[in-house]
């Protein structure tokens, strides 16, 4: 199961702008999951930054996946760039989800010199059969 997160922060005149009309999954903070399943949760941003370095990364519970006891079966895919650097990419990918993570929180964060933008999504334990929302 793959399920994409955008997250856009527009950067123009160094004031950072969220996208008012965003309707996909960035606006929920739910993602059903199966136990045991793989499950990838993708991440892109639109930057519009010409000069500033922007930051896209993936936290569980506020850290670092590679930090988190989990770090062997829940990791960051390689930061990819889109329409010359315009648009930035990385996943969280789940080797196999676990009852623990259900109880954790998995963020999107991206940042750049004039702010930053995050999402925050719980998993929510499916049977079989069901899909996302």
């Amino acid at each position: 199961m793959q399920v994409h997160v955008y997250i856009i922060p527009r950067v123009r005149s160094g004031h950072s702008l969220k996208d008012q009309n965003e309707a996909d999954i960035s606006s929920q903070s739910r993602i059903r999951a199966h136990p045991a399943a793989q499950l990838v949760l993708h991440c892109d941003a639109l930057t519009h930054a010409d000069d500033d370095e922007t930051l896209i990364y993936w936290l569980v519970d506020g850290s670092f996946p590679e930090d988190k006891s989990s770090h062997d079966r829940i990791v960051e895919s390689n930061e990819s760039h889109l329409l010359e650097g315009s648009i930035l990419h990385k996943s969280l990918v789940f080797k196999n989800v676990t009852r623990e993570d259900f109880k954790s929180t998995f963020s999107c964060v991206v940042t750049n010199a004039v702010g930053n933008a995050q999402r925050h999504f719980k998993l929510v334990e499916t049977t079989r059969g069901c899909g996302s929302y």
